[in-house]
């Protein structure tokens, strides 16, 4: 089988850009950090979009001590941050926003998540003694935002001369040594 890319036979393009500006890199993702702007849940995933990103979601220990670790170290031990992961469509099952499956890693502060008040639907990092930990709050109230970046597509480097399959190899072999793509 030989997988090509598509936007080459229709001689559209993906740019690459390795300028990921306004994100910064902690770990393996990319992360924009707002500590400036409280917003509700719902508008902290739209100003997400606004970036082409989704609202964090922490995939292991790992990630999460990253994030707590470089939240710490620049001064926001005393904010709380809006994270991808919500139980609004069933109260208990929190499910990221960005992936609709069950969230595969979480740090619940100890007693949570409790849905105080029966209102607390929406996942936010929070401190307790210097350390980021996830709890469940209100949706409504403002809160800081982390954005995600997501895992970039595969690029088309080289326009495809041809689609005429003589020549299709020539211009295979070419991407192939210009990308180092394994194809």
């Amino acid at each position: 089988m030989l997988l090509i890319c598509k936007e080459a036979f229709f001689r559209k393009f993906v740019q690459c850009s390795t300028d990921k500006d306004p994100f910064i890199k902690l770990g393996k993702k990319y992360y924009l950090i707002n500590a400036a702007v409280q917003l509700n849940w719902h508008q902290a995933f739209l100003f997400c979009r606004t970036y082409s990103s989704d609202l964090a979601t922490i995939e292991s220990e790992a990630e999460m001590n990253a994030l707590s670790f470089y939240l710490a170290k620049n001064g926001h031990s005393t904010k709380h941050f809006w994270i991808g992961a919500t139980d609004i469509a069933e109260e208990g099952k929190f499910m990221s926003y960005k992936t609709g499956r069950h969230i595969v890693y979480a740090k619940w502060t100890v007693g949570q998540p409790d849905n105080a008040g029966n209102n607390e639907d929406c996942a936010h990092l929070w401190t307790i003694n210097n350390i980021f930990e996830m709890n469940d709050w209100s949706c409504a109230d403002g809160k800081n935002i982390i954005c995600e970046l997501p895992k970039s597509a595969k690029c088309c480097w080289k326009k495809f001369q041809t689609t005429d399959l003589g020549n299709l190899q020539k211009d295979l072999q070419y991407w192939k040594s210009e990308s180092n793509q394994t194809l």
